[in-house]
């Protein structure tokens, strides 16, 4: 009987990821074909890029991609080439910069059943890689316990090869572990790994044991994520992406969560949040940037401007040539006029081959917040995040507690983006177009901002839900 069914459940798996009509994900391509897509990518990546050798030569890029090259003798699946060309571009320290899945292929996929590894997990205590949710059926295994291998393979192998082909600013690796956490997880396995009925795992349990376990996969279709509950603050006001709220006590404090530097009714909520932070007389501010990914640079400088109370300029330039213009570099319509309007504009210097113009805020004089700003970041303060931390650490004195951002702390490679469509594959490599430069003395050596308190999550924070951060927030009020 147990035969029976699991020669059904294989059966029920293959025909969930074969499709009767439409694009074939597992189509695959010649070596001849995956070497041109790879040419393809670095000749244009490094011709399109704004900045592409700030944290490798174009020797150490170049000798990267042969050794790439040598390791292809056989023919490679859309999401085999779609790794090495990952790899490739990751080399180059730029998390605005990667590359995608083909249009046909995204489309596809979204309705494939993939068969996945059955646990969420999360990496703490110094890179151990631990259980959040088991969503297998065999019940010995619990939130908090160790995985030490999956299909033999040691977990810091594991998380080298995921880490290898996901991009981030210059040196940093906090974008990189908390990008790949919980449901994230074993998508990124399979990707690195490919896509398995059955997968092989040796556990710690939390009693010190070890058990080796073959779990079965479970449908891509059916994922699930499951956090801990936090003790949540009842928002005053809220949008889709920001929500304000008071946390009442002696020294009562303002809370601004952002989840995104975009959506709807982003400056009335801010003028009307910041009318009524000054009414009540608050004086502590937390600006909450864990998990922002960035958004619209205007909507950022808008936030700034209640919060430094001097003129803000954010630099941008880009090399003087035809770019935009270039059909191999893919842009719709509007965002190909756009370097054109910058271009009208007289640019304050032009340096090294490149045009230097400014993002320009002006200070609200009447709404102005002048307490003390806290603000909260992890490795996923991104992009807008990136220069709103850094901004407001440097031109406000705010208190930085968390996580080293995934933005560099100096600038990044942003604005605008447009991409290349490679020849054979059709993977997109997305680039950006301009250089954002933050306007402050620091030194670019590679990584993010760092934070004025460190916060670190042991697994019973993250299974408990604690929120260490807040926690040093109000340590630091009282």
């Amino acid at each position: 009987m147990k035969v029976y069914l699991s020669i059904l459940c294989f059966i029920i798996c293959l025909s969930g990821l074969s499709q009767k009509k439409g694009f074939d994900i597992r189509k695959k391509y010649s070596v001849k074909q995956v070497l041109e897509d790879i040419d393809y990518s670095e000749k244009y990546l490094v011709k399109f890029h704004p900045d592409p050798f700030r944290y490798i030569s174009k020797d150490s890029l170049h000798a990267f991609v042969l050794s790439q090259k040598a390791k292809i003798d056989t023919p490679l699946t859309e999401m085999q080439i779609r790794f090495y060309i990952k790899r490739i571009v990751a080399k180059i320290g730029c998390g605005h910069t990667d590359a995608a899945a083909s249009k046909k292929y995204a489309k596809a996929i979204k309705k494939t059943n993939r068969p996945i590894l059955p646990l969420n997990v999360f990496v703490a205590d110094s890179n151990k890689l631990i259980v959040l949710n088991n969503l297998s059926s065999d019940t010995t295994i619990k939130p908090g316990d160790e995985i030490l291998h999956i299909d033999k393979r040691p977990v810091n192998t594991i998380l080298k090869n995921i880490y290898s082909i996901t991009t981030s600013d210059g040196y940093n690796e906090t974008y990189k572990k908390q990008s790949t956490r919980y449901n994230s997880f074993k998508y990124y396995y399979s990707f690195c790994y490919g896509f398995k009925f059955d997968y092989t795992v040796k556990i710690k349990h939390q009693n010190n044991s070890i058990s080796d376990y073959k779990l079965r996969a479970i449908s891509s279709l059916k994922d699930t994520l499951i956090l801990s509950k936090k003790d949540s603050l009842v928002p005053l006001r809220k949008t889709k992406t920001c929500s304000y709220s008071i946390i009442k006590s002696s020294k009562p404090i303002a809370v601004l969560d952002i989840n995104g530097f975009k959506g709807a009714r982003w400056r009335s909520f801010f003028r009307k949040t910041f009318k009524d932070i000054d009414h009540q007389n608050i004086q502590h501010l937390v600006i909450d940037l864990r998990d922002n990914g960035g958004g619209q640079i205007n909507l950022g400088l808008n936030l700034l401007s209640y919060l430094i109370d001097k003129k803000i300029v954010l630099p941008f330039d880009k090399k003087v040539n035809t770019t935009s213009f270039n059909p191999k570099y893919k842009m719709d319509f509007g965002m190909r006029a756009v370097p054109i309007m910058f271009a009208l504009r007289p640019p304050e210097r032009f340096k090294n081959g490149k045009l230097r113009h400014y993002f320009i805020a002006f200070p609200k004089r009447r709404k102005q917040f002048k307490g003390q700003i806290y603000v909260l970041t992890n490795g996923r303060s991104f992009s807008m995040s990136g220069v709103t931390s850094t901004y407001l650490k440097h031109k406000s004195n705010a208190i930085i507690i968390g996580e080293e951002t995934g933005a560099n702390v100096a600038g990044s490679n942003a604005a605008i983006s447009g991409k290349i469509i490679l020849p054979n594959s059709k993977v997109i490599v997305h680039i950006p177009l301009y250089h954002l430069y933050h306007d402050i003395d620091v030194k670019n050596e590679g990584r993010g901002l760092m934070s004025d308190y460190p916060t670190n999550y042991t697994k019973e924070d993250v299974l408990n839900g604690e929120d260490v951060d807040m926690k040093k927030v109000l340590e630091l009020v009282k």
